[in-house]
């Protein structure tokens, strides 16, 4: 989604629309549903002069209400306003609405501005677009295929700013300066991207993905990774990033970062709350 974002700050559609820096970090993220989250999609809209109907990303219970074995009471898990993805999406209406393509269309692979959004992840991951599979994404959006290395490299480089075409560096400079400044839009209360972001004030972009991804990269470290869980459960993705973290040098003590300490030897338990098992990671990086 930061790469996604690309567009619509190089095109000059963000500037076009006023969009403050919450505003845009929103589009960077995987949000909760929170009610600020969905008053900042929802302001995000009505300044492109989109509607929540003009959504289709679908719903789902909000992750805030999940996360806090909430039910919902006013029908928000039928509110695609509160989608984890629709952020991204006003972002996605907001181009659209800026190139003139029919709003109907914003999802469409083969329209100008997904185009320009292939081309642009591409570009900060240093991968050719003739070699991306499109597919579709849980929330209807166009999806490109890479090589995990390079998601790595795509966030070593959104950290660093850095890019081969310089419209593109400032953009990414944009894209992660409003990740750092609201992490909390980014994901949420509860969420291993908001207790890394906050763990490393300042110095770190990092992004959840769906089935058991992320994308980490630092900024006074020329530093990326990516990490994928092959069997999709977020479960072990968290600690799996904390140990990475560790035998880079990262974390040395645990103990002098307590938003992370939870995802070590991580409790796995019951529906009585008993204790059956723990996550323990078992891996030892290599250079290749």
């Amino acid at each position: 989604k930061p790469f996604q974002l690309l567009p619509l700050i190089e095109s000059g559609a963000s500037e076009h629309y006023r969009f403050s820096n919450e505003q845009l970090s929103i589009m960077c993220g995987s949000h909760n549903g929170s009610d600020r989250h969905r008053e900042v999609v929802l302001s995000n809209l009505k300044l492109a002069d989109n509607s929540p109907e003009d959504l289709l990303c679908g719903f789902h219970l909000p992750l805030e209400m999940r996360l806090n074995s909430l039910y919902p009471q006013e029908g928000e898990d039928k509110d695609p306003s509160r989608h984890n993805c629709s952020g991204k999406h006003s972002g996605f209406l907001a181009l659209a609405k800026y190139l003139g393509v029919p709003t109907e269309r914003y999802l469409d692979p083969n329209s100008k501005h997904q185009l320009m959004i292939k081309e642009a992840v591409a570009s900060a991951c240093e991968y050719s677009s003739d070699k991306m599979k499109i597919g579709i994404d849980g929330c209807s959006a166009p999806n490109f295929s890479m090589p995990l290395k390079n998601l790595a490299i795509g966030f070593k480089n959104l950290a660093m700013a850095k890019a081969k075409v310089e419209s593109t560096s400032r953009a990414l400079a944009v894209s992660s300066k409003v990740m750092k400044e609201f992490p909390e839009m980014v994901s949420g209360e509860k969420r291993p991207d908001l207790d890394l972001m906050r763990s490393f004030p300042g110095n770190i972009v990092c992004k959840v993905g769906a089935e058991s991804l992320e994308g980490i990269g630092f900024s006074n470290e020329e530093i990326g990774i990516a990490v994928k869980v092959l069997d999709g459960n977020n479960r072990a993705l968290a600690p799996i990033c904390i140990e990475v973290l560790k035998q880079l040098g990262i974390i040395d003590k645990i103990e002098k970062f307590p938003l992370l300490e939870k995802y070590v030897d991580t409790e796995i338990r019951n529906y009585r709350k008993l204790v059956t098992g723990n996550i323990r990671v078992d891996l030892k990086l290599q250079k290749v």
